[in-house]
């Protein structure tokens, strides 16, 4: 596979530690320079939300439930916002990542969801995971992640709570039973 752009990244058991256990990641970015990714199935704590949209005053007018999930896209530069989104909504920012999936960095795609003039379908998220030249191959090559093809389904409709669990069942597995350590004969 020449890029992982376009899908998703499963984290394998044995990634037990946060920011990725259980993570399920939408790759964005990937080259011979690093790769960039977004943890899809991270919703924000509630309180933490009020404070986001209170210092980005997106807390005003607008359905209330508009920003009624902020997700935690990963531990790189946790203050930068990034809005993954259908393709039926563009601006001179937004970068195409599939026929269906854009990413979009810009406040004004906030403006434009708050207003009800934003995208079908998005995810507001903070942060991002990052890796440099090189680092996620290793990574696969050690066993850490699933790899498949993003849908805009599973990315924007399968619940959070249930993403990690039916990508890997995508493969045959029951991944909760899969143990990230070897045994000794």
């Amino acid at each position: 596979m020449d890029s992982l752009q376009n899908h998703l990244l499963i984290a394998m058991p044995h990634l037990a530690d946060e920011p990725f256990n259980k993570a399920v990641i939408y790759m964005c970015e990937h080259s011979p320079q690093g790769a960039m990714g977004l943890i899809v199935n991270r919703p924000m704590d509630t309180t933490k939300i009020t404070l986001v949209l209170n210092a980005l005053e997106l807390d005003g007018d607008g359905p209330p439930d508009q920003f009624s999930d902020i997700y935690y896209g990963g531990p790189v530069q946790p203050g930068l916002g990034f809005v993954l989104h259908s393709t039926e909504y563009e601006q001179p920012s937004s970068n195409r990542l599939s026929s269906d999936i854009a990413l979009s960095t810009s406040r004004e795609i906030l403006e434009d969801i708050q207003q009800g003039n934003g995208p079908d379908q998005f995810r507001f998220s903070l942060g991002y995971a990052g890796w440099g030249a090189g680092q996620i191959e290793r990574e696969l090559a050690n066993g850490d992640w699933l790899v498949m093809e993003a849908t805009l389904e599973f990315v924007f409709n399968k619940p959070d709570d249930l993403k990690w669990d039916a990508s890997a069942k995508r493969f045959g597995i029951e991944i909760t039973e899969i143990s990230g350590f070897g045994g000794m004969a």
